[in-house]
């Protein structure tokens, strides 16, 4: 049963954060959990780490941390099971202890795109072998079937009532008008979505993709959704935003409609 809050409990509810999350547990085995928290204890400290991921050999780290969840690697473990073209990280073992997530993976030797760029002063043959890899990857996996019942999140919309609104002329009510119209049109179903796709999340050695890491956000999203997040959520990195169109489908109506939605309630 899920932990009863107390007088005491965390305001970010951290203490009941993995409450039902045993069934997403991989590998769950008392040598295995023995093994990973003596590496932590012994190994880890012949190896560099890198915040919430850390070496305990040189094929494998253990990613653990306040926010860690196992949702992660049952992530990875399904995009692994139903694609053929996406480097995952292979998940050895997962499990909660005292509260906390632990996550032992295949550690995959590449560098971050920026560094990779850096590093190989890549051409336009180089990145265009990069991005037409990345292209692949991404079209197979929002080509994986979505379950039944995989329907959207309409709470906002709920809320909304454009006609209530005093002012017919003022731009912030033409522009939510809008982003309803569009909410209220044909949606199709969601689709399998990465979610954090900034350039440090995508692993190369040469101008080959060897790994795409951090699943954390992944989900089933709207179909535009991991161009309007790659989008916004790289506001700094200009130079990456006008690469996304490059790999991926770009829904420039969809992204105006997000940034009216980000700019009344938020990224979520």
């Amino acid at each position: 049963m899920p932990s009863q809050p107390t007088p005491f409990s965390p305001v970010d509810k951290t203490d009941t954060q993995h409450d039902g999350t045993e069934d997403l547990s991989i590998n769950n085995t008392r040598l295995h959990r023995f093994l990973t928290l003596l590496a932590l204890k012994t190994l880890a400290k012949l190896h560099t780490h890198n915040g919430d991921c850390i070496a305990i050999t040189k094929h494998k780290i253990v990613k653990t941390g306040i926010w860690v969840h196992l949702t992660e690697a049952a992530t990875m473990q399904f995009v692994d099971q139903n694609t053929s073209s996406i480097p995952t990280p292979k998940v050895h073992c997962a499990f909660v202890r005292k509260n906390r997530a632990y996550i032992v993976m295949q550690r995959i030797h590449g560098r971050g795109f920026p560094a990779a760029w850096r590093k190989h002063n890549f051409t336009e043959e180089n990145l265009a072998k990069i991005f037409n890899q990345l292209k692949q990857m991404f079209e197979e996996l929002c080509a994986i079937k979505t379950p039944p019942d995989t329907g959207g999140r309409r709470e906002l919309r709920r809320e909304i009532h454009p006609n209530q609104y005093p002012d017919k002329d003022d731009q912030d009510w033409l522009d939510i008008k809008d982003m309803v119209t569009k909410q209220d049109g044909p949606w199709p179903a969601p689709v399998f979505t990465h979610g954090d796709l900034d350039p440090f999340n995508i692993l190369l050695r040469g101008d080959e993709v060897v790994g795409i890491i951090d699943w954390e956000c992944a989900g089933w999203f709207p179909y535009y959704w991991e161009y309007t997040v790659a989008y916004t959520g790289n506001a700094t990195r200009t130079g990456w935003r006008d690469l996304i169109d490059r790999f991926l489908e770009p829904f420039p109506d969809e992204l105006r409609m997000e940034g009216i939605r980000q700019k009344w309630w938020g990224e979520f």
